[in-house]
C-alpha cells in the first residue's frame, strides 16, 4: 500500500500513484481504473478524495469516464492535420485505427435559408440530412452532422456511410472534393455529449466546413464536434 505524507494533498498523491501504474502500463489504455470504491478501500480515504483524485486525471486526459460503465484508460491523443482535406474515415484508417460509424439520422428534406446560401441552392431542391456518431475501436470519438445536396450525389442514400468514406465515394464517382474552408473553436457542448453517452464536462473542438468540387461549387457543408480530451490538431506554418 502507499504511504500518503502530509505534505502534498492526498487526493494528488493517489492520483499520482495511479499515474504512474498507468504510465508503466499496469493499467493499459481502455482498462479499466479502480472505482471510487476501491480507492476509498485501498487508500483509506474519503469518498470525496477518490472522486477528487479520478477528477484529476479525468482533466489531465489521462482517463475519460463512461457514463455506468466506469473511468478507463485513454490513448494518447489522436493528432489530425488540419492542412489536408480529409474525412474521419481516410484519417482514421491511414493511423492503423479501426473506424466506426453509428448513423442517429438520414433523411432528406429542404434545406433552410442558409443551407441554400452556403450550397447554392433553391428552396425546393432537397438536402440529405446525415447525423453520425464517429468511433474509433469502439470509443465515441466525435458528433457530425453532413449536409449535401440530392441533386450534387443522387445516389447517396444507397451507400452505407457506416463502412464506407464519403469522400472516397465522391472519388469514385468523379465529384471528388478539392478545397475546403474550415473555421474552428473550442466550446462547451453537453447535449452533444449526452448525445454521445459521456461526461457533460468534457470540452470539444467544434468544427464547420465547407466543401468544394473542382469547379468551387459547394458539395458539402458539415459540422463537427470533436471530444478534446481525445484529439489534438497539427498545422503547418510558414513565415514569408
Amino acid at each position: 500500500m502507499m504511504m500518503l505524507t502530509n505534505h502534498i494533498p492526498i487526493y494528488m498523491q493517489i492520483a499520482d500513484d495511479i499515474r504512474n501504474k498507468i504510465l508503466n502500463e499496469e493499467y493499459k489504455i481502455n482498462s479499466k481504473i479502480p472505482t471510487e470504491d476501491m480507492i476509498v478501500e485501498q487508500y483509506d480515504v474519503s469518498r470525496m478524495t477518490g472522486r477528487q483524485a479520478v477528477t484529476e486525471l479525468v482533466n489531465e486526459g489521462l482517463v475519460y469516464r463512461v457514463h455506468g460503465k466506469g473511468v478507463f484508460v485513454s490513448r494518447k491523443k489522436l493528432e489530425r492535420n488540419l492542412n489536408r482535406l480529409n474525412g474521419f474515415y481516410e484519417d482514421m484508417k491511414e493511423k492503423g485505427y479501426t473506424p466506426g460509424s453509428k448513423i442517429i439520422k438520414f433523411h432528406k428534406r429542404l434545406p433552410t435559408q442558409r443551407e441554400q446560401h452556403i450550397l447554392l441552392m433553391k428552396s425546393n431542391q432537397e438536402v440529405y440530412y446525415i447525423r453520425r456518431i464517429r468511433y474509433i475501436d469502439d470509443i465515441p470519438i466525435a458528433l457530425q452532422s453532413l449536409i449535401v445536396p440530392v441533386h450534387r450525389v443522387p445516389n447517396l442514400d444507397c451507400i452505407d456511410l457506416n463502412q464506407r468514406s464519403f469522400y472516397s465515394y465522391l472519388e469514385e464517382n468523379g465529384t471528388p472534393l478539392k478545397k475546403a474552408e474550415q473555421r474552428m473553436e473550442a466550446i462547451m457542448a453537453p447535449e452533444i455529449a449526452n448525445e454521445m453517452d459521456i461526461s457533460p464536462k468534457l470540452p470539444f473542438f467544434y468544427f464547420e466546413r465547407i466543401s468544394c468540387d473542382k469547379n468551387e461549387v459547394p458539395l458539402e457543408l458539415l459540422s463537427s464536434y470533436f471530444r478534446g480530451d481525445q484529439y489534438s490538431y497539427a498545422i503547418t506554418l510558414y513565415r514569408d
